[in-house]
């Protein structure tokens, strides 16, 4: 029965990767008895070389087509028997051959992109400690304006102490200096910041009269700091006076008039959690008609993570444009 004569019993499966060169029946074996469509003996030889012709157009059509694809975005598996090659967008045709199916990936229609964006993961906002929230990092501010204070009294002592608070994203200190501090100051203060805060020394409260923080005030020859205590002695000649020490009792101490709160020792200051930012200029008591003072910010958190959160903020603002503010 010749190949194409397929009886209803039994049909004539050919697998469709399969060329018909290659459709193997009990005596078709190559050069040997095999025959034309007319049934005609083909010459010896011939099957061989249509089998090397088809292995050859297949060959040729897997290469265009993976020629195709290169200018598609894909990802191209090799398997046994198949390729397969698939896009993010576009159709997709089976094309026969000793191979396999090759799928071909038409292109994407206009207007339309072949990669399909990745979803978008939200980062979960930085939410850091406030003032308001976190009494602990408004002592750490507190308490680490007057190190700094503290620093500068003890590299630069021809400086005068104004005022020192918190604020939003840290503190800062105003200064009264002759020669205006350079931004290469900063790292020296910083340096002798951590010291003191490395020796634990411990920070006490203690309330005094008026007459007494008057003479202590002028033997110092802190004139700012006069200021500051004649008006809280106008406003409520009652109102209870308190200076902070910084350092053991008995031995060279720094203080500041100053109302609290503190950490009770320096060591309670995180020295990796603390930055000195900028300098500014200051009038005292923002009188222009005052001299003009020096001011230097920082910022102070709770922990090193905070910070560099924090530091992350602030880059990403100057980079969109935005004006951080210090205060």
């Amino acid at each position: 029965m010749r190949r194409s004569e397929a009886t209803p019993h039994q049909p004539l499966v050919t697998p469709p990767c399969q060329p018909d060169s290659e459709k193997n029946t009990p005596g078709d074996r190559v050069g040997q008895g095999a025959t034309r469509r007319g049934g005609r003996p083909l010459p010896a030889g011939t099957t061989r070389m249509k089998a090397g012709v088809a292995r050859l157009l297949a060959s040729m059509l897997l290469a265009r087509s993976v020629a195709a694809l290169a200018a598609v975005p894909r990802r191209l598996s090799v398997g046994a028997g198949h390729i397969a090659a698939t896009a993010a967008v576009g159709s997709v045709a089976a094309r026969p051959s000793r191979h396999g199916l090759i799928r071909m990936m038409t292109p994407p229609p206009a207007g339309e992109s072949a990669v399909a964006e990745a979803p978008k993961v939200q980062a979960a906002p930085v939410v850091l400690p406030t003032n308001e929230n976190s009494d602990r990092l408004l002592r750490i501010r507190h308490s680490t304006a007057h190190v700094m204070a503290m620093a500068v009294q003890r590299l630069y002592n021809d400086t005068k102490v104004t005022i020192g608070p918190w604020i939003e994203k840290g503190f800062y200190y105003d200064f009264d200096k002759e020669k205006p501090f350079e931004d290469k100051d900063l790292p020296r203060i910083k340096k002798e910041m951590v010291k003191l805060i490395g020796l634990k020394l411990p920070i006490s409260r203690e309330e005094v009269s008026y007459s007494e923080a008057k003479s202590r005030i002028e033997a110092a020859g802190e004139t700012y700091k006069l200021e500051l205590l004649e008006d809280i002695h106008t406003r409520d000649p009652a109102a209870p006076i308190t200076i902070y020490h910084i350092g053991e009792p008995g031995k060279a101490r720094w203080w500041d008039l100053c109302a609290g709160p503190h950490v009770e020792h320096t060591g309670q200051l995180p020295a990796d959690a603390i930055e000195l930012e900028t300098i500014a200029g200051a009038y005292w008591r923002g009188d222009e008609k005052r001299p003009m003072l020096q001011r230097i910010y920082g910022t102070a958190w709770e922990t090193a993570e905070q910070l560099a959160d924090y530091a992350r903020l602030r880059e990403e603002a100057k980079r969109c444009g935005i004006f951080f503010f210090e205060g």
